[in-house]
């Protein structure tokens, strides 16, 4: 990779025409150290839009603050820019863009590179000239308002000696009364005086001279102004208008395809089920590279809609469970203890006509109270998958078993529950453990991209998974089998599975995808349930997979 650029804050917000402060301008030249992306489009922006830099910093600020605002006043370099940024931010499209971005550092970058790539191929070319022009007009115009101020300073700094100069030439004139040949401060009155005549006429040159300075800063600076106004347009103008609606056309263009790019993103992100946190533990070049393999995964995308349906149930599964724990419910029962006392029966000891009856339930213990239960800890074991890739699972079996394994993989990660994975044809091709669920994107990645082809085996895989349950000190473990069910098990291995299954308290749930040729006989022998993959919907597969998880 290229070395960067060196780019300092101060350059950076020169250039601004948003209200990023040092820190967030700091916060985008760390992003732009460590995304090319950046760097790269100063280079290709530099003749079409000068003073880029501050565009893309303005660009990340506008995408990433959550209320990003403009500046009032901005040099007359900076109007083009100001004008077209502020009509953008203003439109619909970018509130649309903004609310999928703020406070989103990958999103925020992505929409950034997306938004400027835009902006700088879509600068008309009679712009880009008048824009360079102005920059160099506005460059020559800070120049020489930062000599005008220098010379303004020297004038002052020399007007101050010359008057401390005069007085102490006055001083010493006061004192020539004193005997004849004494000097004061080491110089006679005379000598003092024209001293100080030489330095009162230094200070009215360097003063000429802060003049004719502000003079030329002046004429430079209405000069910028003019080519910015031959740019813009007159304010009010029937040009400035059109200027304008040029401008937020030009914006909205870049908005929309920053839209589509942070939405494929966000996309890829939602379908995989993977989190900003997690995220964020790597480098924004790093995930995007992770982001675009797995956008252009084509297997992925083949069952990506199934995965996002059967994902989502099984979130709302997983969350569902977790919110159940150690809530609370209600029952009534009759006894003594007035502090639980129903409010019923509260109301009938206080008024006098119920108070005999009540008091009389009371000393039989009958007074009806409210108990309180609580619903028993939901089991929170693993969750091990066992995934056919035998040959004749290819196709839409090899689809919806990817599906599957990657949502009970999201299932296991929202519930913090240990996961397994593990690949199988005519043997463990690949096995996987994830503990509390912990499972980065690559991970991820790697279980969608894995396939095997062999022959089919199912003994091998549940033997595998014994073994994990056994090594890791697993209990109640879940084990969803996915095959077509094309193998044969022998009687040995099934009395066997059956009796360590017993004693660990498994529970195995196979998913049988029954397109083409399947058979159940064998899945039935060692599992609790047997479900089908054509009997699944959206609202069936709940209660026929993840309620028995």
């Amino acid at each position: 990779m290229n070395k960067v650029k060196p780019l300092s804050r101060q350059t950076v917000q020169k250039l601004l025409t948003t209200d990023a402060d040092a820190y967030m301008v700091l916060r985008y030249l760390r992003h732009r150290e460590a995304v090319p992306a950046l760097s790269d489009l100063e280079t290709k922006g530099q003749e079409p839009l000068p003073g880029v830099e501050g565009v893309l910093c303005d660009l990340y600020h506008s995408l990433w603050d959550s209320e990003p605002g403009m500046l009032e006043e901005v040099a007359p370099a900076r109007k083009y820019w100001k004008e077209m940024l502020s009509h953008t931010m203003q439109t619909t499209a970018f509130q649309e863009l903004h609310s999928q971005t703020q406070l989103k550092e990958l999103q925020s970058i992505l929409g950034t590179v997306a938004m400027g790539e835009s902006i700088i191929a879509t600068v008309p070319k009679g712009d880009q000239e008048k824009l360079n022009e102005l920059s160099e007009a506005q460059q020559q115009t800070d120049q020489l308002d930062q000599q005008a101020q220098e010379a303004e300073s020297e004038a002052q700094a020399a007007q101050q000696i010359a008057n401390a100069a005069n007085a102490q030439a006055n001083g010493q004139s006061q004192a020539s009364g004193q005997p004849s040949g004494q000097q004061l401060g080491g110089m006679t009155a005379s000598e003092a005086k024209e001293i100080a005549n030489q330095l009162a006429q230094q200070a009215a040159e360097a003063k000429a001279n802060a003049a004719e300075a502000k003079k030329q800063a002046d004429a430079a600076k209405a000069r910028t102004e003019q080519l910015a106004q031959v740019l813009m347009g007159e304010s009010d103008s029937q040009q400035a208008k059109d200027k304008q609606r040029e401008l937020a056309r030009i914006g909205i263009q870049s908005v929309q395809k920053a839209k589509v790019k942070v939405e494929e993103i966000s996309e890829t992100i939602e379908a995989w089920g993977l989190e900003e946190g997690e995220l964020s533990q790597q480098s924004i070049p790093e995930t995007l590279d992770l982001l675009k393999r797995m956008a252009k995964n084509e297997a992925f995308k083949k069952f990506a809609a199934l995965l996002g349906r059967i994902r989502k149930i099984a979130a709302r599964k997983a969350r569902s469970k977790i919110s159940g724990e150690g809530v609370k419910i209600t029952k009534t029962e009759t006894g003594r203890d007035i502090k639980r006392a129903q409010k019923s029966e509260l109301v009938s000891l206080m008024n006098p006509d119920l108070c005999a009856k009540a008091l009389t339930r009371w000393s039989r213990g009958e007074l009806r109270l409210v108990g309180q239960k609580t619903k028993n800890k939901l089991g929170h074991g693993p969750v091990i998958v066992c995934e056919d890739g035998s040959g004749s699972m290819d196709g839409e079996k090899q689809q919806f078993a990817k599906a599957t394994v990657l949502a009970m993989a999201h299932y296991a990660k929202i519930q913090k529950r240990s996961f397994a994975w593990i690949l199988y044809d005519s043997r463990v091709r690949v096995y996987r453990i994830y503990l509390k669920g912990q499972m980065t994107g690559e991970q991820m990645l790697e279980i969608a991209e894995k396939q095997a082809g062999g022959g089919t085996n199912f003994e091998d895989p549940l033997n595998k998974a014994i073994k994990i349950i056994q090594k890791e000190g697993f209990k109640k473990a879940d084990i969803c089998f996915i095959t077509d069910g094309d193998c044969e098990v022998s009687d040995k291995f099934i009395k066997e599975f059956l009796a360590v299954k017993k004693s660990l308290e498994i529970n195995v749930i196979s998913v049988l995808c029954d397109v083409g040729h399947t058979s159940d006989t064998a899945i039935k022998s060692f599992s609790d349930r047997v479900e089908r993959v054509s009997d699944f919907t959206a609202e069936t597969a709940e209660r026929q997979v993840f309620r028995n998880l």
